[in-house]
């Protein structure tokens, strides 16, 4: 068969493609992270690249732009592709929406208490963000976070009205709500949009976290969906400041990062 053929079959089986592409770029990650291929080094062409891997130079730029897009390779098309940093461990969703899922694969000890549960009417903003008709009920819930005994963040939490009758009957102590929501009601949490920004501690805010008034937070707000692409929660966390960093990488390929202002929905 020609490469054209190659290609061409490729496209008309694009579960079989994506799954070569999905193993090449797994195998130059590794390839990185060991050092056959240095930061400052060019990795091979895309014709040995597809020798190597028995599959077509279409197949390898699809694995090559995954490299592209997570910042690990730089190279314009058709120039060699250099190796500009090595790979990071890449979290996976459940991880980085939930905190005490990421502390424990940390080897950390977290730990959640709810200082407040209460019933409210929807406010403009929770109309908005959970898409729930005005007039309707939320559950407004504002938990304590912990990482090894220490107060590290407060979290202010507001679901719709079936999901807060759901969120009402766990254990006030629940150290991931979003793992026993997946595992005995279903409920999965599949996308989610954030947004950081830094304030100073309001005086309700300072008691509650055991810090001055005044004191740095960074500010950590998300609105999270399920797969279907319904609303479940809109939270606005705060973390004492030197207590938590974020990490992300982005590159002229790929930017996760943009610009917002507070208000913003």
């Amino acid at each position: 068969m020609t490469e054209q053929g190659v290609e061409q079959q490729a496209e008309e089986a694009p579960s079989t493609r994506g799954f070569a592409f999905a193993q090449i770029a797994q195998a130059l990650r590794e390839d990185i992270a060991s050092g056959q291929f240095a930061v400052g080094e060019s990795i091979p062409s895309e014709r040995l690249l597809s020798q190597r891997f028995d599959v077509s130079p279409g197949t390898v730029r699809v694995a090559l732009n995954e490299l592209l897009s997570e910042g690990i390779i730089d190279g314009s098309r058709g120039r060699p592709k250099k190796v500009v940093r090595l790979p990071k461990r890449q979290s996976p969703f459940s991880e980085f929406h939930s905190f005490a899922q990421w502390a424990l694969r940390e080897g950390r000890d977290p730990g959640g208490l709810v200082l407040e549960s209460r019933w409210k009417i929807a406010s403009e903003l929770d109309v908005a963000l959970l898409q729930v008709p005005a007039g309707r009920r939320i559950l407004s819930i504002t938990r304590l976070r912990t990482l090894d005994g220490e107060n590290v963040m407060l979290e202010r939490t507001h679901y719709p009205e079936w999901l807060g009758e759901i969120i009402e009957s766990l254990p006030d102590d629940a150290r991931s709500v979003t793992a026993v929501l997946a595992e005995r009601f279903d409920v999965r949490f599949a996308h989610a949009e954030h947004m950081f920004g830094a304030e100073n501690a309001a005086a309700a805010d300072a008691a509650q976290l055991g810090v001055a008034e005044g004191t740095a937070l960074l500010t950590h707000r998300r609105v999270s969906r399920d797969a279907a692409g319904r609303e479940l929660e809109w939270s606005t966390d705060r973390y004492i400041a030197g207590k938590i960093m974020l990490s992300v990488g982005n590159s002229w390929h790929s930017n996760p990062l943009q610009w917002a202002l507070p208000e913003s929905p």
